[in-house]
């Protein structure tokens, strides 16, 4: 199947998968953050959500996606890529520490850590070694 032969990267094709991936995972992460209201300085549930669960499926990927291919482009780096957020996990520490709040940033950010790869872990376990391209 051609989406599991490695494709060269900047290619149009590999472009426009990742830009597809990438706005149905923001777009999904839009809609799982929206009902969730966050206040400044407190905890973020909704990123914190996504971005474990985000984890728990790219380590699933990575158990059937090979890197370098196009399915990898579409699913990890443009839906995953797209629906997991660094930057708002980013925006959302500093928020904790302009409120005074730094403990409540640390415990946030190291479970965050925690999780995240907890879960890539826990989907990626029992995965044979990737063959090299």
């Amino acid at each position: 199947m051609q989406m599991f032969t490695h494709t060269p990267p900047h290619t149009p094709r590999v472009v426009g998968v990742v830009a597809a991936g990438g706005a149905i995972g923001a777009a999904a992460r839009w809609a799982v953050g929206t009902p969730w209201t966050l206040e400044p300085g407190t905890w973020p549930w909704a990123t914190l959500f996504v971005n474990v669960l985000g984890s728990l499926a790219i380590g699933f990927a990575a158990r059937r996606l090979v890197v370098g291919t196009i399915g990898w482009a579409f699913v990890v780096t443009g839906l995953l890529g797209g629906f997991t957020t660094f930057s708002a996990l980013a925006v959302q520490l500093n928020a904790m520490v302009e409120a005074e709040r730094s403990e409540l940033a640390v415990a946030y950010g190291a479970v965050t850590l925690i999780a995240g790869v907890g879960a890539t872990l826990v989907a990626r376990r029992g995965q044979p070694e990737q063959a090299t391209p």
